[in-house]
């Protein structure tokens, strides 16, 4: 079935068996095929260093845009078909991406149950704000008068001193 070629096998994953990352797969056909990541690099003007890294398995569980770029773009240039190339990809991705629903009802009993612990939360903070709040301006003592040291006013009203002397002239 499967022939053995420079060490690497055609052999696709057995049923059961864990799906081969994409980035390995890209790695194995495009030795199978002879081909280095420069002869990669130059048909798809994708740097070796990107290249290096698609294949470690940087790229196969992020189905954003580029990483897909670069899977449709390497499948292509050694020969594969970018769909099915693109489909590993997002196929290894979609267990990351699953969501679980909640059914309408538990939604809206969650809303309620938020909404119900922001009035309590707000009624709390209300009643420890007029718990801790100063006390009445009534039974406070007087605040003590703060005045602030005017130095020019003090100047304009200081009695006058001995005369200044006069300037010399200026010859």
């Amino acid at each position: 079935m499967g022939q053995a070629i420079r060490g690497l096998s055609e052999t696709p994953a057995l049923k059961g068996a864990a799906p081969e990352p994409v980035g390995r797969w890209l790695a194995r056909e495009r030795r199978l095929r002879g081909l280095s990541l420069e002869d990669v690099s130059a048909a798809t003007r994708i740097p070796r260093r990107s290249l290096e890294r698609l294949e470690a398995g940087a790229f196969d569980s992020s189905p954003d845009g580029f990483s897909r770029g670069f899977v449709r773009a390497v499948a292509d240039a050694i020969g594969l078909d970018p769909s099915e190339a693109q489909a590993r990809l997002l196929g290894e991705a979609a267990p990351a991406r699953r969501r679980r629903r909640i059914a309408p009802g538990r939604a809206l009993a969650g809303l309620l149950l938020a909404v119900a612990l922001a009035a309590v939360a707000a009624s709390l903070a209300a009643w420890w704000s007029g718990r801790s709040a100063p006390p009445a301006a009534a039974d406070a003592p007087p605040a003590p008068e703060l005045r602030r040291r005017d130095f020019v006013r003090e100047l304009a009203t200081r009695q006058p001193g001995p005369p200044l002397p006069a300037p010399a002239p200026q010859p």
